[in-house]
C-alpha cells in the first residue's frame, strides 16, 4: 500500500492520483510562495513551471502578477486536468510531458520554477540542460525541494542542494545560490541559478 501511494505521489494517475495531487498541493503552498520570492517574477515575464500539479503555484504567481505568460509541463494527465480547471486563462498553456524529452522552445523563457518535482525526473542532468536551453540569456531558474520520505532529514535536504548545484553547473548555469528554510515537515532548500547573459 505504501509503495502504491508513493508511486501515486510521484506520477499521479486516476482518482487516487488526484487525491494525492491535492495533498501535495496543500503541503506545497508555503513552499510555492517562498520559491516565487526567490525567483522574483516581474511584469511581462514568460515563465515555465516544471511539475505544475493541480496548478496552485501557477495560481499564486498569477495572483501576484497578472501580466505574465505561464507555461507548465507535467508528466501526469490527472494533474493536467486538475490544473486546467484551476487556471482558466489564455495566458496559461499546460503541456503533458517530461522536461527531459519535450521539445521546449529555445531561449524562450525569462524564468523557470519547480517545486518538489526535481527528484522524480527520470534524468535530472538532462532536465537541467533542457531548462538551460529553454531560458533566455540572463534568465533565472528556481528549484525547491523538501524531503517527504520516511528517511527525510536536514542531511537529505542538504544532499539535494549539493546535487542541484552540480546539475546546474553541468548544464552551464552561473550565479548559483542555495537558500534553506525551516518549515514543517522538514528543512527545505531552494537553488537558484542564471543562464549567462551572453
Amino acid at each position: 500500500m505504501i509503495n502504491m501511494l508513493s508511486k501515486k505521489f510521484s506520477r499521479p494517475k486516476g482518482v487516487i492520483g488526484m487525491i494525492a495531487g491535492y495533498i501535495m498541493a496543500a503541503e506545497n503552498q508555503t513552499l510555492n510562495q517562498w520559491t516565487i520570492d526567490q525567483l522574483g517574477i516581474t511584469r511581462g515575464d514568460s515563465i515555465l513551471e516544471v511539475g505544475f500539479g493541480p496548478g496552485y503555484c501557477m495560481q499564486q504567481m498569477l495572483n501576484r502578477e497578472k501580466d505574465i505568460r505561464l507555461d507548465g509541463i507535467d508528466v501526469s494527465e490527472a494533474m493536467l486536468k486538475l490544473a486546467a480547471r484551476r487556471v482558466k486563462t489564455k495566458e496559461v498553456r499546460l503541456i503533458q510531458g517530461s522536461v527531459e524529452t519535450f521539445p521546449l522552445n529555445a531561449s524562450f523563457y525569462d524564468k523557470v520554477i519547480s517545486v518538489n518535482n526535481y527528484t522524480i525526473w527520470n534524468d535530472q542532468t538532462k532536465g537541467m540542460k533542457q531548462i538551460f536551453r529553454a531560458l533566455k540569456p540572463g534568465g533565472k531558474a528556481a528549484i525547491t525541494m523538501q524531503p517527504r520520505e520516511a528517511d527525510a532529514s536536514p542531511e537529505k535536504t542538504k544532499s539535494f542542494g549539493k546535487q542541484m548545484i552540480a546539475d546546474f553547473k553541468a548544464a552551464g548555469f552561473q550565479d548559483i545560490e542555495l537558500q534553506f528554510k525551516n518549515m514543517k515537515p522538514e528543512l527545505s532548500v531552494c537553488a537558484t541559478a542564471k543562464k549567462p547573459a551572453t
